[in-house]
């Protein structure tokens, strides 16, 4: 749950608007002020008493009949109490993710501009124009986590096994990825979500779970309003270059393993320590680049029957 949609729910508690479990929610963000010791810093106060001021001049700006004056003033009261249990409630989860400190990049591009961002990682992220992302200057030790706010992305990630990348949305859709290429197109006026897979896999889910899992030329579209998702085969499949420029052969049989989905092994490993120094598209089948990689390492290659599985030797 992000900031934004922790205020959307405080205000329909405040409309007596949620539901039941919605309810719970804000009770056990009160509770928790009563077991957890936060250290609250001066500015976010600063920034509680400037929401609670605002919300008090908006239930005080009509002037009541005088038969009416107690029962308004105990409306104010129990507002008051609610918004500054719940939104002290909200500040405390926000100060207890794992977000660093100062470390936030948020980056909006113009109705005409894009711009190309490489993260801390090594990955590469296309920003198309009216965007919003903001990701970490540096990454935590045990993941990658992203969010696109507004617009449309593409995202070309690096492999990294133990440290998975996770792009957040502001329509509570959150993509996880290994390494691939993909985009992301979420804008807050629309109606639909959508996620396209260029290379490799990526797994699409929403607050209740799992929406699908996706792979090379395959896209999902999300109907924000019914809550429902449908896959489909991408009609133009866009295509995406990567290089090497004297990566271990160990290291590029990894990503191509991601880019295609496929599998290879090598009959000895002191093999994945040769250096590759090349260029591909993602156009160009697994057997084209393999025949490439193979000759210039004087190396041979044999796929199975499916063309799923490939062994390299000598």
């Amino acid at each position: 749950m992000t900031e934004e949609q922790a205020k959307e729910l405080l205000q329909k508690y405040l409309d007596q608007q949620a539901n039941q479990e919605e309810q719970k929610k804000v009770e056990e963000w009160y509770a928790a002020l009563h077991i957890k010791d936060t250290a609250i810093p001066a500015d976010r106060k600063a920034k509680i008493g400037a929401q609670m001021f605002a919300h008090l001049q908006v239930a005080m700006r009509n002037e009541p009949k005088t038969g009416q004056i107690l029962k308004l003033r105990s409306f104010i009261r129990v507002a008051a109490a609610v918004l500054f249990m719940v939104t002290l409630g909200i500040t405390i989860w926000t100060l207890n993710t794992k977000k660093p400190s100062g470390n936030q990049i948020t980056l909006v591009t113009g109705s005409t501009q894009q711009k190309r961002i490489i993260l801390s990682d090594g990955s590469v992220v296309l920003l198309g124009p009216s965007a919003k992302l903001c990701y970490p200057k540096v990454f935590a030790s045990n993941s990658r986590q992203i969010e696109l706010k507004e617009g449309e992305a593409f995202f070309d990630i690096a492999h990294q096994e133990k440290r998975p990348f996770t792009v957040h949305t502001s329509a509570g859709i959150n993509i996880k990825v290994l390494g691939t290429a993909f985009s992301v197109k979420s804008y807050q006026a629309s109606k639909q979500l959508e996620v396209a897979v260029v290379t490799g896999k990526v797994a699409v889910s929403d607050q209740k779970g799992n929406l699908g899992t996706l792979v090379k030329d395959e896209s999902l579209t999300y109907d924000k309003n019914a809550g429902s998702a449908a896959i489909r085969k991408i009609k133009a499949p866009a295509f995406i270059e990567f290089a090497f420029d004297g990566a271990r052969l160990d290291e590029v049989i990894t990503k191509l393993q991601y880019v295609y989905s496929i599998k290879i092994l090598l009959s000895d490993k002191s093999l994945g320590k040769l250096k590759t120094t090349a260029s591909f598209s993602s156009k160009q089948s697994p057997d084209e680049i393999l025949d490439i990689i193979c000759s210039l390492h004087q190396l041979r290659f044999n796929a199975s029957k499916n063309h799923k599985t490939f062994n390299i030797y000598r």
